[in-house]
């Protein structure tokens, strides 16, 4: 049986799961809907790094959509003074609905469309969801859509398009766009090149390979723009009265997020974004009985460096509170004993930044590191 034809499974009976999620429950509104559907890429994304177990890869996968969450709506509330001003909203390439279903906290179903190229994603999505379900397809013009909608989000979408196809699905998305609505998509920025890769002069280099093994590699595959090479889209595409606001490494720290803006635009484009702090795991080791995690992490240019907490399991073990001046780095290291460490339990480090934005820096358990494990 392949994956697409298992049945989906809800992670929020796995007690670790579920204590990670009283969190985003606490917060208020609709209870969060976890079913996720075997075949959905972005979960079997996080459940193939080695010696990650399903608990971590869940747990992962819904910090994920909740980051394009947020952004999404930071970026409603400032043009439509929050998801209740909005009457429609189209999230396209939506997948198996990784972020979708944190917008269903504040939206109504019938005001949500999803489009997906692939209609196992679709049919899953109207089913759980309860939204409007459109198959996509490869060309702009095949898809099937009349809107207008008031806002428009495709994140980790333009990131995986050759050049023609990236101009014509702008023009095709863009064209869905109410008036005085937003079109919120993502990019690789250029600064994310693999090491010794020159920029192109035409501002993009496309590579056909991508996580997905549903399309080809030169239909989907992997895309690396400069903010030039997107100014220039969407200036052909929209024209001189349209708003272009851009935020480097604003979806989740690491894709540059886009706004554009249907005329009427706004008379102060005063948008300022919450950045989702930015962090690695440099060297962790057991020796002697005791664990050493130790990395580092960054907040906004603008915010005191983030706070990095230590939770073993949905408990919090250890905090070091965000010091220094505005965008430093903030370094940090944590040790903890093995004995009396559950080897299953998720140890979890955690940075958070000065307006209450997280980032998972570490999710894994002892187990596969000590004597015996695997």
């Amino acid at each position: 049986m392949t994956a697409a034809e298992e049945a989906p499974f809800d992670p929020r009976g796995w007690p670790q799961v579920s204590a990670y999620l009283r969190g985003f429950d606490a917060a208020g509104g609709p209870r969060l809907s976890t079913r996720i559907h075997p075949a959905d890429e972005m979960y079997r994304f996080e459940l193939m790094a080695p010696h990650r177990t399903r608990e971590a890869a869940a747990i992962l996968y819904f910090a994920t959509g909740r980051q394009i969450f947020q952004a999404v709506e930071e970026i409603v509330g400032w043009r439509f003074q929050g998801l209740s001003g909005v009457r429609s909203l189209l999230d396209f390439a939506s997948g198996y609905g990784r972020s979708t279903r944190f917008l269903l906290r504040a939206l109504a179903p019938e005001k949500v469309t999803v489009a997906e190229i692939d209609p196992g994603a679709v049919r899953f999505q109207q089913e759980t969801f309860g939204v409007c379900g459109v198959v996509s397809g490869t060309d702009p013009e095949s898809l099937r859509l009349e809107g207008p909608f008031d806002v428009v989000v495709a994140s980790s979408f333009f990131s995986h398009l050759p050049a023609a196809r990236f101009e014509a699905w702008m023009a095709r998305l863009h064209a869905l766009v109410a008036p005085g609505g937003v079109l919120i998509f993502s990019v690789h920025g250029i600064e994310l090149l693999p090491a010794g890769e020159r920029q192109p002069p035409s501002g993009m280099l496309f590579r056909p390979v991508s996580e997905t093994l549903r399309l080809e590699g030169a239909e989907y595959g992997t895309s690396y723009v400069t903010p030039e090479f997107v100014r220039g889209v969407t200036e052909r595409v929209a024209g001189g009265g349209a708003l272009l606001l851009g935020f480097p490494s604003g979806l989740c720290g690491f894709q540059d997020l886009y706004v554009l803006c249907r005329p009427p635009v706004p008379a102060r484009p005063d948008l300022r974004l919450a950045r989702v702090p930015r962090g690695a795991l440099e060297h962790s080791a057991i020796e002697e009985g005791i664990v050493t995690a130790e990395g580092w992490a960054v907040g906004d240019v603008d915010e005191r460096p983030p706070d990095v907490c230590l939770f073993l399991g949905d408990r919090v073990a250890a905090v070091l509170p965000g010091e220094g001046p505005a965008g430093g780095r903030r370094d940090w290291r944590f040790t903890f004993p093995v004995a009396g460490t559950d080897p299953d339990v998720v140890v979890r480090v955690e940075a958070e930044s000065e307006r209450g934005i997280s980032k998972i820096l570490v999710a894994a358990t002892l187990r596969p590191y000590l004597p015996g494990g695997s």
